[in-house]
């Protein structure tokens, strides 16, 4: 076999190391190709998880708001009440400085109540029923006298009442704004967060994708030069191929002329009829097949 000329050996040696930097920048290629879908996947999953919370966040704000309009409403109430019972205790006050009775006309009303119980359930004396009877008149004009007043009281306690009621509402609506206020804060927060994890990760897909770019270009230029440089090793492969047929036709030219010489030396022994030497016999075995024996 012929020697490998230095021009078709160092041809190979380029093609080697173009396949081996071909397959190391595929590799790289690939790799962040596949970082690149990963962070993709990434962020769909997190924008998911934005649209999730943005969502949560739009009901938390809805309740707030309804929470608020609810606490302001009762607040208003209250107020409102405030000032009627302010009315009120007024109305009460004027009342109780025109009238000449000074005691509470509760207390008489309630005093009336037990004299006529009494009489109703007591055995009494006739002097005694008429000496109870006469402090129930008496106590009757009395109330007569004043019982609007009882009525403005009682009308009183009933706007406190509705007063209590409004403010434990109002307090109950207010503790359940606080409370949506604080999760609406914190899915604020997560709902930042998220935006700011989403901008990285788009800024790392970014650098991936440019790093896959970047390999890819280097992939297709190292594929095209390794292309050229195996043409041209076939190329060269092929020329010295067709060197060393040309040689080897050349060669077995040489020894046909020179096996052609000896036979007709032997030739001429045999016709003189001289005596043929060992190296003779062998010639004469080498050239018995050919034409020009």
């Amino acid at each position: 076999m012929a020697e490998e000329t230095p021009e078709n050996k160092g041809l190979k040696n380029e093609v080697q190391e173009l396949r081996e930097k071909l397959n190391e920048l595929n590799q790289k290629k690939e790799e962040w190709f596949k970082k690149k879908e990963e962070l993709k996947a990434e962020i769909a999953v997190t924008i998911a998880r934005i649209k999730d919370a943005k969502g949560k966040n739009d009901v938390l704000n809805k309740d707030i708001s309804g929470f608020k309009s609810s606490r302001d409403e009762f607040n208003a109430q209250v107020k409102a009440l405030i000032g009627k019972i302010k009315e009120l205790n007024k109305k009460k006050d004027d009342m109780l400085a025109k009238s000449k009775f000074k005691g509470n006309p509760s207390e008489v009303k309630g005093r009336i109540n037990r004299l006529e119980e009494s009489l109703e359930t007591q055995a009494v004396s006739f002097d005694k029923e008429k000496k109870i009877m006469k402090e129930i008149n008496t106590l009757k004009k009395q109330y007569e006298s004043v019982k609007c007043i009882d009525d403005v009281q009682k009308e009183i306690n009933d706007v406190s009442h509705q007063i209590t009621e409004a403010k434990k509402k109002g307090d109950e609506f207010h503790n359940k704004l606080r409370e949506q206020s604080g999760s609406n804060k914190e899915s604020y927060e997560s709902f930042i967060q998220l935006s700011k994890d989403i901008g990285k990760l788009k800024k790392t897909q970014e650098e991936a994708f440019a790093n896959f770019i970047k390999f890819k270009q280097e992939y297709t230029e190292v594929s095209k030069v390794l292309k050229d440089k195996m043409d041209l090793a076939r190329g060269v492969e092929q020329v010295e191929a067709g060197e060393r047929r040309q040689k080897q036709r050349e060669r077995k030219d040489d020894e046909r002329q020179q096996l052609k010489e000896r036979a007709n030396v032997v030739k001429e022994k045999l016709r003189s009829k001289k005596k043929l030497t060992t190296e003779d016999i062998i010639t004469m075995q080498g050239i018995e097949d050919t034409e020009d024996f």
